[in-house]
């Protein structure tokens, strides 16, 4: 593919520091009259065929897959030279808030987010730089921890189940749901019966008007305030180093936004209960999954499970600069 001489692609990669990388895809403004005169009276030099703005984790990822598959460079990827690309970035590093650093004492300090919930594009990405065997996943039979008032508590969990196993798992296994809601001290009595109302039976549905729903407002309308606080919130800063009072639910969570979407289209769930289109979707997931299987050359992972690399997040913008 070669874009028309007269036409640049720009992309504006904004991140609100969340680790996703972006997937790929490669859409052609239109040039107007001035830009074509202008690009018209540029000598060769000048002129890109793809120029990203912004080179945090988004904006460095979406140059590597435009350059992987597209410009190709010293026989990497399959690039064949169709097109040029050109990332832009105001600071003397890549990655945005995603920076890692051992401390003098030998520790590794991340100053934004610390781990990423492991999906085909972060695996995907770290193969073709070759640094796959730097990733680093957490242990799929353990569950994850919240430190409040003092004290460590279990958040529920499976133990690595594929399927209806999984599922399974993950209501009445060890660290399942059914015993974090009757053994669990992490959310009071009041916070449990809260949270089981709007998995179980229903919520109140979606505001109207254009604006998005913050991270908070739609935890807080469909499981209550205190699951957002004891068991969303420790979790969306480590992934996103961003305020969920303001992050957007369906921009920087679309897939668990849309169990909503999901839920509320099961005919008899005429109140939405995000219990069961969570099954369902479980149930897409695992079709979607061995329709697109991943790369046998790939190291071995397990969908959503937190992941990161032996020397931080920071190892992915690196290897890309």
């Amino acid at each position: 593919m070669r874009l028309p001489a007269a036409t640049c692609a720009l992309f504006l990669a904004g991140s609100a520091g969340a680790f996703a990388p972006s997937s790929f895809g490669l859409r052609t403004p239109p040039a107007s009259a001035a830009a074509k005169s202008a690009l018209a009276a540029s000598s060769d030099d000048d002129v890109v065929d793809c120029l990203v703005i912004g080179g945090g984790i988004s904006g460095s990822t979406l140059a590597h897959n435009l350059h992987y598959n597209y410009a190709g460079d010293k026989g990497s990827g399959t690039g064949k030279g169709e097109i040029s690309v050109l990332l832009a970035e105001a600071r003397d590093y890549l990655g945005g808030n995603v920076k890692s650093h051992r401390t003098e004492d030998g520790y590794l300090w991340e100053e934004g987010p610390n781990s990423f919930a492991t999906q085909p594009s972060v695996v995907r990405i770290a193969h073709e730089l070759g640094i796959a065997d730097q990733l680093v996943f957490a242990d799929e039979s353990l569950p994850p921890w919240v430190n409040h008032n003092g004290k460590l508590h279990p958040l529920p969990k499976g133990q690595g189940g594929k399927g209806p196993k999984g599922q399974i798992e993950l209501v009445f296994g060890p660290n399942g749901v059914l015993k974090f809601a009757l053994a669990g001290e992490l959310l009071s009595w009041p916070g449990k019966i809260r949270a089981g109302i709007g998995a179980f039976l229903g919520h109140a549905p979606p505001p109207d008007g254009p604006k998005e729903e913050t991270i908070r407002e739609w935890v807080t309308r469909i499981l209550g305030e205190e699951v957002f606080l004891r068991c969303i919130d420790p979790f969306v800063s480590g992934v996103y180093a961003g305020d969920p009072n303001t992050l957007s639910m369906k921009s920087a969570l679309p897939k668990i936004a849309r169990i909503e979407q999901i839920s509320y289209g099961l005919d008899w769930n005429k109140f939405g209960a995000i219990f069961y289109g969570g099954l369902a979707r479980q149930v897409e997931l695992t079709k979607e999954r061995k329709a697109d299987p991943p790369s046998p050359d790939w190291p071995e992972f397990e969908y959503g499970n937190p992941g990161s690399f032996r020397e931080g997040l920071g190892t992915l913008p690196r290897a890309i600069e």
